[in-house]
């Protein structure tokens, strides 16, 4: 009679143990999604603010508008906000490279502005390449740890 008390005991010390190692992991996973979608969220933010840019300047150009009419200042404030948001998060340094590709590539397009038409476009085709690289590296990352759940 003792035995069976014991191993009930036993048992339910055991079973309530592997409940609680359950929900650590179920958290865990949980707590990693959230994070890798924040990631996506602020990466997505940032790429749009360059596409954004490269965008207006290639529109702004084709229009025949005079280059110091171009408003730079909604740019900088929307991507240091962006900026900011992607780096306080785990995993952004894993990006930098990329991250760094697409600030040379804008910086490229403005310096095309007086450039022929070719070689304006093939800058801000640049920019745009250097972007969906950005893109493709996070996607990756987030199908990666995301199926290491």
């Amino acid at each position: 009679m003792i035995t069976n008390a014991v191993l009930s005991i036993v048992s339910s010390i055991i079973g309530g143990g592997l409940v609680l190692a359950g929900q650590f992991f179920v958290k865990r996973a949980e707590d990693k999604r959230v994070w890798l979608i924040r990631l996506q969220e602020a990466a997505s933010d940032l790429a749009t603010s360059y596409l954004h840019e490269a965008a207006t300047v290639n529109d702004r150009r084709r229009t025949g508008i005079d280059r110091s009419h171009v408003e730079t200042a909604t740019y900088v404030v929307d991507r240091q906000k962006a900026l900011g948001r992607f780096r306080t998060l785990p995993w952004s340094s894993d990006f930098e490279a990329q991250r760094q590709a697409m600030g040379k590539t804008i910086e490229g397009v403005w310096r095309a502005w007086d450039e022929s038409d070719d070689e304006f476009q093939l800058a801000y085709k640049s920019a745009r390449a250097a972007v969906s690289e950005f893109m493709a590296a996070v996607g990756a990352h987030i199908l990666r740890d995301g199926a290491h759940r």
